[in-house]
């Protein structure tokens, strides 16, 4: 019983970790893809005057 209740705790500790890498993961790109329509629109009004 105590191997099978360390084996759980493992398997819940590395899919906590998985699903937390991947969490940051979406995170940054959803980050990245924000900060570049924030650049274009930015650049958007720029351009125009020109």
């Amino acid at each position: 019983r105590a191997v099978q209740a360390v084996g759980r705790f493992s398997f819940l500790l590395s899919a906590q970790r998985a699903a937390g890498s991947s969490a940051m993961r979406s995170a940054f790109v959803l980050g990245r893809f924000n900060l570049m329509a924030l650049a274009q629109h930015a650049a958007g009004p720029a351009q125009r005057t020109v």
